[in-house]
């Protein structure tokens, strides 16, 4: 559980961050990176390693489990008559996509062996193997959600200070408001 919300921050938290990058930086990273084929067996071992140290696939695991009760729900709205054939239906499609989930563990392991080289993934599994890699993987969660408290509060606070000093502005210059 630590580890899936570990995880679940770590994407959103990095995901703005990738986003507002120019493209011409990320073009420019990656053309110096190695192609897929390029990649040694034992640098994607590594990069599985510190993605299972740190939890950072286990939030993916409900992908499927969740599009099946989307898609038997769709169906379901559509038909209700065919509700046991639908669930029949849905789970027998869901069955048979099980094995698809290596496609994104491939995928995630290329993400991290990217970014970093094999040497820096084999110090940051003995970083996450450790007393201080293991705490910062429990403690993560916590931080990051009193974190992401702290700035609601203040883009709230910040919010209602800038409408009213909007306000006494427009105020101050004559205008009803």
């Amino acid at each position: 559980m630590r580890r899936a919300a570990l995880a679940i921050l770590l994407a959103t938290a990095l995901g703005p961050v990738a986003a507002a990058l120019p493209a011409a930086a990320q073009s420019t990273t990656e053309q110096t990176v190695p192609a897929d084929e390029d990649f040694e067996a034992s640098h994607l071992r590594a990069a599985q390693n510190v993605i299972s140290l740190i939890g950072g696939d286990v939030t993916f695991d409900d992908i499927l489990p969740r599009i099946a009760n989307q898609t038997r729900a769709v169906f379901t709205r559509t038909n209700p008559a065919l509700t046991r054939e639908i669930e029949v239906a849905v789970n027998e499609a869901a069955l048979a996509m099980v094995p698809r989930r290596i496609e994104l563990s491939k995928t995630l392991q290329l993400i991290w062996a990217r970014r970093f080289s094999e040497e820096e993934l084999n110090q940051l599994a003995e970083f996450f193997n450790g007393p201080l890699g293991s705490k910062y993987v429990e403690m993560f969660p916590i931080v990051s959600a009193l974190a992401l408290g702290a700035s609601k509060q203040y883009e709230q606070v910040i919010s209602a200070e800038m409408v009213n000093e909007t306000r006494d502005r427009l105020r101050e210059a004559g205008h009803t408001l």
